[in-house]
């Protein structure tokens, strides 16, 4: 029996652009329209319901265009498995469980132990890259480009910059991978493979928990206590505002806990109107520079260059004294 290679060509395509490791998973999708429904009809919102869920204006906006080509671009990227963070954690885990030598033998940890471990791990390192490419000027244009959409649907969550794809695999790669091979190291295999790199019952949750109306205009608190814990989507779109106040905020994923530990968690106290989109420090919006695909993925190539220039030029010499030569 010959192997269907188109076949399975284009279930990994289908994967990357909706399968279940990703938010678009038509589940989630569904769950989250279910959630704003409901939204909907508790605040007696005028007009209809899909008028209001997927509004022309916004979904015809030129910077949600530019959403869709730059999903396009990285689902294709994706779908060749060069920004894979399972395969990455599973090689790092592989080199730390054998530092361990034939391990410790002991009892393994439940799935849910097993689970919140991952995502705990894997969300603390999503902060720090988050916090440092808004930061470090040498990063933060790789990053802007996300926050450079005008308007926000679900696709705008994948409105980023390879470079910033490639250093957050790198990185979540890494903290989960030395997580993996502490566990098979603590373990001596008890704990399987597939164990720790299958889906994540977290995250799971966090998607059926509304993820998908993080990058909508459709506002959802999870109240003062949980705000503290979870980030809601009410707080993503706070991190997306112009506003100077909701300037680098809240950049947690799931957990809201980083935030609160290092000071930058923000919880609205009530709903606002919100405008997203890059701003100086007065929160006024600067002109659009990635208003193509090209755009996109050229200028902050050119703009970070700008940065390592500036930090690695030599200040220029001391004027030398002019001293007159003695007769």
């Amino acid at each position: 029996m010959e192997f269907d290679w188109a076949g399975a060509v284009l279930a990994e395509i289908w994967d990357g652009l909706a399968g279940p490791a990703t938010r678009l998973w038509p589940v989630y999708l569904g769950v989250s329209l279910l959630i704003a429904y409901a939204l909907y009809r508790l605040r007696r919102i005028e007009g209809s319901f899909l008028g209001w869920i997927m509004p022309r204006a916004i979904y015809l906006h030129p910077s949600h265009i530019v959403d869709l080509k730059i999903f396009v671009l990285g689902r294709a990227i994706a779908a060749l498995g060069l920004l894979n963070v399972v395969f990455f954690g599973a090689l790092v885990a592989q080199w730390v469980g054998g530092l361990f030598g034939e391990g410790l033998g002991l009892a393994p940890l439940g799935p849910v132990a097993v689970a919140l471990l991952l995502l705990t791990v894997s969300d603390f390192g999503t902060y720090w890259v988050h916090r440092i490419h808004h930061e470090n000027r040498i990063f933060w244009p790789f990053h802007s480009v996300h926050h450079s959409a005008e308007v926000m649907t679900p696709i705008t969550v994948f409105r980023k910059h390879p470079f910033y794809d490639v250093i957050s695999t790198f990185v979540r790669g890494l903290f989960i991978g030395v997580l993996q091979g502490v566990f098979i190291g603590l373990f001596a295999g008890k704990v399987s493979l597939f164990t720790l790199i299958g889906v994540n019952a977290g995250y799971v949750l966090f998607n059926m928990a509304g993820s998908n109306l993080r990058h909508t205009h459709v506002w959802l608190g999870y109240g003062k206590l949980l705000s503290h814990i979870f980030i809601s989507p009410a707080q993503h779109q706070i991190h997306h505002s112009l506003a100077p106040e909701h300037h680098n905020k809240n950049y947690g994923e799931v957990l809201a806990i980083w935030d609160w530990m290092f000071g930058t968690l923000y919880v609205p106290q009530a709903q606002v109107e919100l405008q997203f989109g890059l701003g100086d420090r007065h929160g006024n919006r600067l002109a659009q520079r990635h208003d193509s695909l090209r755009a996109a993925l050229v200028v902050p190539v050119q703009d970070s260059w700008k940065q390592v220039k500036k930090r690695f030029r030599r200040a220029p010499p001391a004027p030398q004294e002019h001293v007159t030569p003695a007769e």
